[in-house]
């Protein structure tokens, strides 16, 4: 059994929207808890919920939807936007139907893109460390034991200042790849505010004094999402990634956390995906494939929300299109997927 109740629905969370300039607010009832975002944009906002309301079950639900659709009017909110998940499930979900029929029932509809991943990889770190690295390819295994005979050296930080460490590997990567990634100052933020409180926590693998890769992981209490993660191409055959991969899982065990997301897969019937590589390599750690409601939407103020997000669609292509050519093709409204490599890298809004 799967916790779902993920690091973006926590106090944390919504403490790195605050220092952002979010307004937010959490509602709750009877089986149901959400915490929700106000996203402003050039005319008008809507509200956002982040990977909830997580739910007991479908009743719950339709109480947390009616519940957020009026907060949202209450707030003059122009839509809202929610990625419902029950609080724990199995990787098969018997119920899925019946929570689209609660979805459609109380007007909500799915959007044209999901927010955050709809496809994801979770691993069950309740059965100790020993099952964990069973559950990994054999090759994941040896470097784990024998990385440090290569002069790997894998470190832990919640030192807000030290995420500079994954900030220039993804930078590297934007000017590399083509590809749109957070700044810097949105990494602090985001460190500066969940660090001090023990729900992120910045892993990075060293050799000669040196960092060759480095990942951003959020806690909530019962899992571990890797958020952000970045290494460059020319350390690749040293295989850096791998060791720092299994140590943060690791880690969640030894603190008690019972599930790990690895955020965003391709889409198991699009072996074409451009996140087929990636969805592979983290595959190899085990687990399983779960796919979640993903994203739905309800307009407050009708024909708004299409409006805007065409309008803003067509800005960030011509932007693009300006500023690093055709090849570019990354938004930050979807679900980004910053690979650095070939392997492990989504982005967390």
């Amino acid at each position: 059994m799967f916790s779902l109740e993920s690091p973006l629905q926590t106090d944390a969370w919504a403490k790195v929207q605050r220092k952002l300039g979010k307004p937010t607010s959490t509602l709750q009832g009877d089986g149901w808890s959400a915490l929700c975002v106000e996203e402003k944009r050039a005319v008008g906002s809507y509200l956002y919920v982040p990977y909830g309301p997580i739910c007991r079950d479908a009743g719950a639900l339709d109480d947390a939807l009616r519940a957020i659709h009026a907060h949202a009017r209450r707030r003059r909110a122009w839509w809202v936007r929610v990625e419902p998940r029950s609080s724990e499930r199995e990787a098969l979900w018997s119920d899925l139907p019946l929570w689209r029929d609660v979805l459609e029932a109380d007007r909500f509809h799915p959007a044209l893109h999901d927010h955050q991943p709809k496809h994801t990889r979770l691993i069950d770190l309740t059965a100790g460390p020993d099952a964990i690295l069973a559950a990994a390819t054999g090759s994941i295994r040896t470097i784990h034991r024998n990385h440090a005979k290569k002069g790997l050296e894998v470190r832990t930080s919640r030192n807000p200042d030290d995420v500079t460490i994954l900030a220039a590997f993804l930078s590297q990567a934007a000017g590399h790849k083509h590809i749109v990634v957070r700044s810097t100052s949105y990494l602090h933020a985001v460190a500066s505010a969940m660090m001090p409180v023990d729900a992120a926590t910045l892993y990075s693998t060293w050799k000669d004094g040196a960092p060759l890769c480095a990942t951003l992981v959020y806690d909530s209490p019962t899992q571990r999402l890797f958020a952000h993660a970045a290494m460059p191409v020319e350390h690749r055959k040293l295989r850096p990634n791998q060791p720092l991969i299994t140590r943060a899982l690791l880690d969640a065990h030894d603190a008690g956390i019972r599930t790990a997301d690895l955020f965003g897969l391709a889409p198991p019937d699009e072996p074409n995906h451009p996140w087929a590589g990636f969805s592979a390599f983290k595959r190899s750690f085990g687990g399983e494939d779960v796919t979640h409601l993903g994203t739905w939407e309800r307009d407050i103020v009708p024909g708004a929300r299409r409006a805007l997000e065409a309008r803003e669609h067509l800005a960030e292509r011509r932007q693009t299109q300006r500023a690093r050519g055709p090849e570019a093709t990354a938004d930050s409204s979807a679900p980004v997927a910053t690979t650095v490599s070939a392997e492990n890298s989504s982005v967390p809004h």
